[in-house]
């Protein structure tokens, strides 16, 4: 890693390593979202709370992509892939304790959805931005292939 906290250049060996890395975390995310789809249509039946929930995920990450493409180029864009991925994963946690508690209800999925879609905004332009230090030139047109089967597997399989 260099000074500027920017990946060396590794060829496809540890850029295919990464990427097993983000179909593991797509693949997570997709189940988890579609899972507490089903849970909130089966604890209220209305399609206005489903709306709400994609409402509460899409309009941080919208307001926030702007500013995250920004800083992603100023910050150590692995520390903020694994910051996002984090964040994601302590709103699973805290979402599956209240669960588990039986005190979970629906406004606690929109926060969790805020807070998540709030740091996925930095999730794609880090991972996206670290793809094109990791790789020589001659490999980005596999590189978007791969990343676009992931984006895409994710979306098939998760739920």
């Amino acid at each position: 890693m260099t000074e500027e906290g920017t990946l060396r250049p590794a060829g496809m060996t540890a850029f295919t390593i990464v990427w097993i890395g983000q179909v593991v975390s797509l693949l997570g995310t997709r189940m988890t979202q579609f899972a507490l789809t089903i849970w909130t249509w089966d604890k209220t039946g209305a399609a206005t709370a489903l709306a709400l929930g994609n409402l509460f995920f899409m309009a941080p990450e919208m307001l926030m992509k702007p500013l995250a493409g920004a800083l992603v180029d100023r910050w150590n864009r692995k520390l903020v892939m694994m910051l996002s991925d984090l964040a994601a994963g302590l709103a699973t946690v805290v979402v599956y304790v209240l669960l588990r508690a039986g005190v979970l209800e629906i406004w606690h999925l929109y926060a969790a959805f805020a807070f998540t879609g709030a740091f996925q905004a930095f999730q794609f332009p880090a991972y996206s931005a670290a793809v094109s230090t990791m790789i020589p030139k001659e490999q980005y047109t596999r590189a978007s292939g791969m990343l676009s089967l992931a984006r895409s597997a994710s979306g098939i399989f998760g739920p």
